[in-house]
């Protein structure tokens, strides 16, 4: 009888400790169940509201504290990562549509194997109230949902825990093709972050061909640069690896092709970096592209600004320097670090509430002629907040008065950004013309304003236009 009672109070305490350390997994029901109930919500309570990534990421600037947000706001996305090779750890990225999205966001979360619910497609929605808008490395410019501050950094997040994940970041039932956006090096910017892209034209160096894509001498990462071909130039394209990846000894290829991989920014922020999901996203099946020659192209527009004199206004023929709104534009100056002039723009100290400054090239009739290519350098001098862009236009008449009315579309230029150094020049790459027709104006658009945040410098030089 003691017997029989002591193996019974064994099972007992044996039971007892197994459901008190045992951590129960929510059943596809439970999911299911938090989904509609905010799905209902958004479609019959005013205070619910499905909101865009922009309008999300517009909220945070990288840098600040954590934003705690206090509303029941909801975000739809599709998971573009995935951490089956291990080249993913505790963090997703998801992005605004399956095709063409127009932001991305990562999100920070306690979960290994993450594919395993959230897959790769997976139709996404987060409910977004009691979780922290942030970073998890403070500064490096990628926006990220978590699940709380971390303690031995205020500045960051962290991330979102397993209860949190079960009631906030929730799967529909739908998986959709991830169609990666074609686009090329210079286009990369801050909006490509945690989307899927694909950059053809690519290939490695002699000296990496057959090296393997993890150095094992690094730690954590490893940073390989790969080469596309631009026109009459390269673009070079990082790629950065996890030393913890499964591929990590796969050999980079020789030849050419293309790759489909993630945007993200590296460690500190500094650059943008492509990271795979597969090794098999690396696809060079084809011969290493060649730059076109420039000896069977003509120049057309070749504006160094070596003909200016002093330091007022810039004014040429044909050109259009117009302030749409506030004091500023367009100036010369001489550049101490190359010795060469340029021009420059800047709302510094000038209390304009708001400054939009153009700089529009002479037309450019892009009729008779099969290829056309523009570029241009770019540097800058504490740009803070302000914004150049680079657009073009085939509708706008020549008249001041209706350049905001004109349709500009931005072009895929490479543009100096806010962490490189002050005395560096970027080039812009080669920007390809050829789908455009009629009377072209290329157009550089200053944005900013008096407010010390806003009133950065930019810097320009070297523009050049080449027909063929």
């Amino acid at each position: 009888m003691r017997t029989i009672l002591t193996i019974l109070i064994t099972i007992i305490l044996t039971s007892c400790l197994n459901n008190e350390f045992e951590v129960p997994t929510p059943s596809g029901e439970e999911m299911n169940t938090n989904l509609n109930r905010i799905l209902d919500s958004i479609q019959n309570n005013s205070n619910w509201n499905l909101i865009s990534f922009a309008d999300l990421k517009t909220r945070f600037t990288s840098g600040d504290l954590p934003l705690l947000i206090n509303k029941n706001d909801v975000i739809k996305g599709y998971v573009t990562s995935t951490d089956i090779n291990q080249n993913f750890f505790q963090e997703i990225y998801i992005q605004d549509s399956p095709e063409n999205p127009t932001a991305g966001i990562k999100i920070a979360l306690n979960l290994r194997n993450s594919h395993t619910k959230y897959n790769k497609g997976r139709e996404v929605y987060i409910h977004l109230k009691d979780l922290y808008l942030g970073e998890t490395n403070s500064g490096d410019g990628i926006v990220a949902i978590g699940g709380k501050i971390k303690t031995i950094d205020t500045k960051e997040i962290d991330v979102l825990s397993q209860n949190q994940l079960n009631n906030h970041f929730l799967r529909s039932a739908i998986t959709e093709t991830i169609i990666p956006n074609t686009i090329i090096a210079p286009e990369i910017s801050d909006k490509n972050i945690g989307t899927f892209v694909r950059i053809e034209n690519a290939f490695f160096t002699d000296e990496l061909i057959n090296q393997s894509i993890v150095d094992n001498k690094d730690d954590f990462d490893t940073q390989r640069q790969m080469l596309t071909c631009n026109g009459f130039s390269f673009d070079k394209t990082t790629i950065e690896t996890s030393t913890f990846a499964l591929f990590s000894s796969s050999l980079l290829p020789s030849g050419g092709g293309f790759i489909e991989a993630i945007v993200t920014k590296d460690f500190r922020g500094d650059n943008f970096v492509l990271v795979l999901n597969s090794f098999d996203d690396l696809v060079f099946n084809d011969s290493t592209c060649e730059t076109l020659d420039s000896n069977t192209f003509t120049t057309i527009i070749n504006e160094d600004f070596e003909t200016t004199t002093g330091t007022g206004n810039f004014n040429a023929s044909g050109w259009t320097n117009f302030n749409q709104e506030g004091t500023k534009l367009f100036k010369t100056y001489d550049d101490d670090d190359t010795n060469s002039r340029a021009v420059k723009i800047g709302s510094f100290a000038s209390r304009n509430p708001s400054s939009i400054s153009w700089l529009i090239t002479p037309s450019i009739n892009l009729n008779n002629t099969d290829r056309e290519f523009f570029s241009f350098e770019s540097s800058n001098t504490f740009p803070d907040k302000s914004e150049l862009e680079v657009l073009i236009s085939t509708n706008w008449d020549g008249e001041n008065i209706n350049i905001a009315k004109a349709t500009w579309e931005k072009l895929p230029a490479h543009v100096v950004n806010n962490r490189e150094l002050f005395s560096n020049w970027v080039r812009s790459g080669d920007i390809d013309l050829s789908s455009y027709s009629g009377n072209a104006h290329i157009a550089f658009k200053y944005t900013g304003s008096g407010d010390e945040e806003n009133d950065g410098t930019y810097e320009i030089d070297n523009i050049k236009v080449v027909v063929k």
